[in-house]
């Protein structure tokens, strides 16, 4: 049988939850229309894997073989265009694919496996319980919020911000009764915005720690543990790599093996009872929070992939609004663009997603606009 692999990104922004399901979907698409065999390294896709039971044919000597054929293409070219690529190098035993996971590339309009691949994504138990034990305080409807903040608050990421002005808008069209919880990446910094939920904060909850029954836990090493892998992908969205990030901070060097194990082992000591569950069964917060985000039955969502599977996988949502303007581009030097007048470019980037009657689309001007990047 012929296989096919995924060069995976890891990068500081949009290598995350959302990028490793988009993924996994064109993966396992590309796998029923051309009969290769999707394989990955032991390391590969682990935000996926820790939240989903969902199985992944992992190789062990997967860095020991190397591809016969790399084919780098452009993130646009379609799934249809994908498929042709693929097939016209037919006759070659691996190929690795360089390519990003773009709605436009994960599927074709056409293909009748996309909507069973997304039936077949199942959270695991933990995950689910921890989700459903905080949905169920809530005796009707929700609404769910999600706030990206984090990496897309650095201008050199190219992404649009979305400011309270998006957000006291996105609200106003939803019905005003009901209660709002508020997902995000960057907890401290949302947490303290109260410009988010001045309106009413009483209906407002801010989603935390549901591992913890939504409470931040008194361990100072764990809270850091899950701000460093929250807010960006700088660690790969696993804790051991926050681990050693920690201890490579506080020594000021990178130690060595021996060094950085023993102080890992260390820090993992003096973990609360809840974070030395969280990392013995590998419990990560954008695990619980999108299996949450699903549970939700209306949704406001950021110019993210994370989000938009949060909808996409609830198979219920009533109403979703989502932000016109995705990307600003990725410059060297730029002055920040406030809007992009009429143009919906996340209908154009993510037409999979937001074509559908219960979507609407709303203007999103970034807040930093005018600022200088030298």
């Amino acid at each position: 049988m012929k296989k096919i692999r995924l060069s995976q990104l890891y990068s500081a922004s949009g290598t995350g939850l959302g990028y490793q399901i988009s993924s996994y979907i064109m993966m396992r698409n590309l796998e029923g229309t051309t009969n290769r065999v999707w394989e990955v390294g032991n390391n590969s896709y682990k935000a996926f894997r820790n939240t989903f039971s969902n199985e992944i044919n992992v190789v062990s000597d997967y860095n020991k073989v190397k591809p016969d054929k790399t084919l780098s293409l452009d993130d646009e070219i379609g799934f249809n265009e994908l498929c042709v690529q693929l097939e016209s190098d037919k006759d070659i035993e691996l190929i690795e694919l360089d390519i990003y996971p773009t709605p436009k590339n994960i599927t074709s309009p056409s293909s009748p496996l996309f909507s069973s691949l997304k039936r077949t994504l199942t959270f695991k138990d933990d995950v689910y319980t921890a989700a459903l034990d905080f949905r169920s305080k809530f005796d009707g409807e929700v609404i769910a919020m999600h706030v990206r903040r984090g990496d897309f608050a650095d201008i050199a990421n190219g992404m649009f911000l979305c400011g309270e002005d998006y957000f006291n808008d996105a609200l106003s069209r939803l019905p005003q009764d009901l209660p709002v919880l508020i997902f995000t990446n960057d907890k401290d910094s949302v947490i303290s915005d109260h410009a988010l939920i001045a309106s009413d904060p009483a209906r407002f909850t801010f989603v935390t720690d549901l591992y913890n029954d939504n409470e931040l836990s008194d361990c100072d090493y764990g809270q850091e543990l899950d701000r460093l892998v929250d807010i960006n992908g700088n660690c790969r969205f696993d804790y051991k790599m926050a681990l050693a990030e920690i201890v490579k901070r506080e020594m000021g060097m990178v130690p060595p093996y021996d060094v950085l194990k023993k102080e890992m082992k260390r820090i993992i000591s003096e973990l609360s009872p809840v974070y030395t569950r969280k990392l013995k069964k590998n419990l990560y917060n954008y695990s619980v929070d999108l299996c949450l985000m699903t549970m939700c039955d209306h949704h406001i969502v950021s110019n993210s992939t994370y989000s938009l599977w949060g909808t996409e996988l609830s198979g219920s949502t009533k109403q979703v609004v989502y932000p016109k303007y995705w990307m600003q581009g990725h410059e060297d030097d730029m002055t920040l663009k406030t809007d992009l007048g009429d143009y919906d470019q996340t209908k154009d980037i993510a037409h999979l997603f937001v074509s559908k009657p219960n979507f609407q689309g709303l203007a999103n001007p970034d807040p930093r606009s005018f600022i200088v990047v030298n």
